[in-house]
Parts: structure tokens; C-alpha cells; sequence
């Protein structure tokens, strides 16, 4: 550990190391900690420490009110309505057949967060932002081994579907999709969908066989909040997944939930000062997933954050929610122990690739650590099979 800058892994990039002692509130090893890195997908710890501390143990599905025979219903930005990455919830059977109004939100939240690659549409880890989510905002295509027929779900978008020799994915600026005719019939395939006002009446109305319209915008008084899923749940989709569409929808249903709008950039701005002061270097931080390259952090500030959710969330909690190494989410293939030792975030974008998050000992001690790459230009294998025998050194010496 003490030559980091003479690793010849680590000769090509840029490379930043923390250890932490919880216990004895003392920094083990600092290695560039101060300086900043792009961290990907370890912008979902930050996303994760504040909507625990915002949301409570169950998602408010949507804000609604009864006018006569009308459901009135204001978006919160839940995102398991029918997602099947999600557990199922009471929101269908209360919604079917009813006739549904769906309020427009006078803030328009971008689609897309800023500094997202414009070219990643069709990526299943791109979908666009919405006040009511459906279906995880994209079309689901699997292969029924008894029909030998691909399923498409929603069916509303049966006909929107061309299988022929071409990669999988859909057109630039409309709702056409092709699937490569050789896919493997194993993975369930998921293309982003582009999102409208029309589109959402039709797909809700297709799916609950109920009347939905839209109307302008009105203050949802005496309106109250109809509850999905446990907030857990949507927990660990965004750690042991990584998953982005969660990241950016739970940051909205903080901002419904701190500021009475979906506006993520307002409350991102409101978080930093209020719940992300302290930390050794303040974070430059613009979305939920970590999608954008304009985030900016430090592994001295992931650290801190760390700490915090060390202190606030219970360590069987910990051990549920994050990625186990070798067991879940996505560190199933690397950090194998029996027991698992390091229960941590993964980020990575091309070229960068961080892991941060706790590490227990040989002798049953928590140590917090950030470990994050820039800047190399071959594969991440080398540096993760490094990584993987550095922190199991520090298991064995701690």
C-alpha cells in the first residue's frame, strides 16, 4: 500500500486511495484523497445517504385526490409502477378502471440529466426521467421457451417491434425498435422508450383499461399520498444493480418531498448546502446515477459520506443493501470470501472505475475505504485484480 505511485497497475492512471477507521476516527491510508475524480456510478452513495434521510420506509406512489368519480393524481416520480426490476405493489388494483387525470407539473424536468452522452438513448441504463414513470420508461423483450415467440411487454408496443441482422436497439427520435434476430434468448432485452404526454395517457390507459387525460396544473390540496413499494427496495435496485433510472427518480421524489416540485437541480442545490456540508472537499454534483462526467468528488469526501451512513444505517442493514464480493449485485465476480469482507459501491465509465464502501477484517473490524482510477486507456480488469488483492491485504492486517 505504501507505494502506490510505483505500482506498476497503477503506472497509467490517475489513482486515489482512502482507508478509514470508524472506531478510532483516524485515517489508516491517504493516497491523493484531496484530489478530485470523476466517480461514476459512487455518485449513487450520495444519492443513496440523502434519500435515506428524506424518504421514509415506503414510496409515495403519487399524490392524489377524488373529484366525483375522478382520481386526480400529481407525480411524485416513483419508479416501480409495473417496472419488472421492481417488487409489485398495490398501485395497479387501486388505479384500474378508474377515470384518471393526470396533473402536469408546471417545472419540465429534462429527459436526460446534463452531461449525459447523447448517443447512449437506445442503452437500457439510459432511460429517460419522468413524474410518472411506467414500465421502468422502456419496452421489455423476452423470449417464451413454449411458444418460441419473443414477448413484448407493454403490448402496446407490439407492432413497434422489426426483429432483423441488425444490433438491438431503437431510432434516434421515434418508438421503433429492432432486435438482432440471434440474440441470446436467455437475457430479457430493455430499450428505452421516448417518453410523451400522449404516449403516457395511452400506455396508462391501455394497461388499467381506464379513461386517463391530462389537465393543467393545480396545487394538490387536501391531496394525499398513496403508497408502492418499500423504500428498500428501491435501495437496493440503485446499490446492488447500480441501477440508473432508480438514481434519478429517487432524486426527484426528494425534491417532491423537500421542495413540493420534480426538480432536480433546485434540490440537488438545497441538499449541498444543507445535508452535504463538512465533508473534507465539497462535491461537484449534478445528477443521481452518476451518468454525467461533470460530477466531481474526492475519496477524502466519499469517505465522509461513508462515515455518516456507518453511523445512521444499522450494519445488518448494510450487509442486505449493498453488494456482497463475490455474492450479489455487482460484485458477484470479484472480492470472493466466505464471508464476504467488502460490502461497497462500483463505479464506472469508460476509463474510470472507483469502488467505495466498507471493509470487515479478519478480526470482525469495519474499516471505511474509496478507491478510485481515472484515466487509463485499457481494460479495468488489471486495476479490479489489483484492487481485489490490495483490500484483501487489508483484511488480513486489520
Amino acid at each position: 500500500m505504501r507505494n502506490l505511485d510505483h505500482n506498476p497497475v497503477f503506472a497509467e492512471n490517475f489513482t486515489g486511495f482512502v482507508l478509514f477507521d470508524p472506531e478510532k476516527n483516524k485515517i489508516l491510508f491517504n493516497h491523493q484523497g484531496d484530489k478530485y475524480f470523476t466517480p461514476a456510478s459512487n455518485t449513487k452513495l450520495i444519492t443513496f445517504y440523502l434519500a435515506n434521510k428524506i424518504l421514509g420506509d415506503s414510496i409515495p406512489a403519487f399524490l392524489y385526490s377524488t373529484n366525483g368519480d375522478t382520481l386526480v393524481l400529481w407525480g411524485t416520480g416513483d419508479p416501480s409502477f409495473l417496472n419488472p426490476d421492481l417488487p409489485a405493489s398495490g398501485v395497479y388494483d387501486f388505479l384500474k378502471g378508474k377515470h384518471i387525470q393526470l396533473v402536469k407539473d408546471p417545472y419540465l424536468e429534462p429527459k436526460y440529466g446534463p452531461g449525459w452522452a447523447w448517443d447512449d438513448y437506445a442503452g437500457s441504463y439510459q432511460r429517460e426521467k419522468a413524474a410518472f414513470p411506467i414500465y421502468g420508461n422502456a419496452v421489455h423483450i423476452r423470449y417464451d421457451s413454449l411458444t418460441q415467440r419473443p414477448v413484448v411487454n407493454p403490448k402496446y408496443f407490439d407492432q413497434h417491434i422489426n426483429f432483423m441482422e441488425k444490433e438491438t436497439g431503437r431510432t434516434a427520435f421515434q418508438n421503433k425498435f429492432y432486435v438482432d434476430k440471434d440474440w441470446d434468448r436467455s437475457d430479457t432485452l430493455s430499450i428505452p422508450f421516448i417518453n410523451s404526454d400522449s404516449l403516457l395517457a395511452n400506455l396508462w390507459a391501455d394497461t388499467l383499461h381506464s379513461k386517463v387525460e391530462w389537465v393543467q396544473y393545480r396545487e394538490p390540496t387536501n391531496a394525499e399520498p398513496f403508497y408502492s413499494v418499500p423504500t428498500d427496495s428501491l435501495f437496493k435496485q440503485l446499490l446492488q444493480m447500480s441501477d440508473n433510472f432508480v438514481a434519478e427518480q429517487l432524486i426527484l421524489l426528494c425534491s417532491q418531498e423537500i421542495l413540493g416540485e420534480l426538480n432536480t437541480e433546485s434540490s440537488i442545490e438545497l441538499l449541498i448546502d444543507s445535508l452535504l456540508t463538512g465533508l473534507h472537499q465539497e462535491p461537484i454534483w449534478v445528477d443521481g446515477s452518476g451518468l454525467s462526467r461533470y460530477n466531481l468528488i474526492t475519496p477524502l469526501s466519499l469517505v465522509d459520506i461513508l462515515v455518516r451512513i456507518y453511523q445512521e444505517v444499522a450494519a445488518d442493514r448494510i450487509r442486505e443493501l449493498f453488494p456482497a464480493g463475490g455474492k450479489s449485485g455487482t460484485l458477484k465476480n470479484f472480492y470472493a470470501s466466505n464471508p464476504a469482507y467488502i460490502y461497497a459501491k462500483t463505479g464506472t465509465l469508460r476509463n474510470n472505475h472507483s469502488l467505495s464502501g466498507f471493509l470487515l477484517t479478519r478480526k470482525g473490524k469495519w474499516l471505511i475505504f474509496s478507491f478510485m482510477h481515472n484515466h487509463y486507456s485499457s481494460s479495468s480488469y488489471p486495476l479490479k485484480k489489483e484492487m481485489e488483492r490490495l483490500l484483501w491485504q487489508v483484511h488480513l492486517k486489520y
